[in-house]
């Protein structure tokens, strides 16, 4: 019975020593994989957040980069089509009627020998050669000139003896500048004013830079063009004035019938009927030879 007793307990220790062991083995082996299982998770958590972190960068750089080109495409645009605008009056067929307003602010006039001017387009010369008429209503930042362009295409044609008109170049043409200068009776500078001409614009000499709002109204009309040009009259003048001398002439103060000598009606000695001498009507007591 000692030794079965013994033999019998050494297997219960034995038994239970195993039946502890084995579970605690195995929830050792449990909890190991699980770590093993959350740092892989984690390895992986890290790294799908670490693509995905790379791919918002990627995506706020594209985002970026697409926003820069499209604001700079935009401003692009934007530009293109300032640049290209033209308001109706400068498109409406001939014959019709235009009503413009807004506000502008001047920049560096663009007619060669004007780069120290300020100029604020108003109304475009047209592809066609019309004319705008109507009239003009302006309150402007400081005190501007209104400047009228007309088409110039006879300047060779015209002698200098005649003096010179404002002219410049404009596009493939010749412009002639009509340069009005408002009297502003108070302290705003504003005006109203009929006018007709190719193109209308605010502008100023001493270069100063303005903002205007404005109101214009009026007609395109296609122009007739009549032209008159004469030769200077000097040569008239020269060939009118060869009688007038002191010579023998007519008028002159010769020997001529009007002169001061010895003709019939002069002021001189002579015997003619009118003289101060002896003829008739003379001062003296005779009757002088003179018929």
């Amino acid at each position: 019975m000692t030794i079965a007793s013994t033999i019998l307990g050494v297997f219960l220790l034995t038994l239970m020593a195993t039946g502890i062991q084995i579970p605690t083995f195995s929830v050792f082996a449990q909890e190991s994989d699980i770590e093993s299982v959350n740092a892989s998770n984690s390895g992986s958590s890290n790294t799908t957040n670490s693509q995905e972190s790379d791919i918002q960068s990627v995506n706020a750089v594209n985002s970026e980069a697409s926003n820069a080109t499209s604001s700079e495409a935009s401003n692009a645009t934007s530009v293109a089509k300032a640049a290209q605008a033209k308001p109706d009056a400068a498109t409406v067929t001939v014959g019709d009627s235009f009503a413009q307003q807004g506000t502008v602010t001047s920049t560096q006039d663009p007619l060669p020998g004007h780069e120290a001017h300020q100029l604020a387009l108003i109304l475009p010369p047209r592809d066609d050669g019309a004319i705008y008429q109507g009239t003009f209503t302006y309150t402007a930042s400081k005190p501007v000139e209104v400047v009228i362009l007309e088409n110039f295409s006879n300047e060779s044609a015209v002698d200098p003896a005649y003096g010179s008109i404002a002219t410049a170049p404009l596009g493939e043409g010749t412009v002639a500048i009509s340069l009005l200068t408002p009297q502003y009776n108070s302290p705003i500078n504003a005006a109203s004013l009929p006018f007709a001409g190719n193109a209308l614009a605010l502008h100023t000499l001493n270069g100063d830079p303005f903002a205007a709002t404005y109101t214009v109204t009026g007609d395109v009309e296609q122009p007739q063009t009549f032209n008159l040009i004469n030769p200077p009259p000097v040569a008239e003048a020269t060939q009118a004035d060869a009688g007038d001398g002191d010579g023998d002439g007519k008028d002159g103060d010769g020997d001529g019938k009007d002169g001061d000598g010895g003709g019939k009606d002069g002021d001189g000695d002579g015997g003619g009927k009118d003289g101060d001498g002896d003829g008739k009507d003379g001062d003296g007591g005779g009757n002088g030879g003179g018929n």
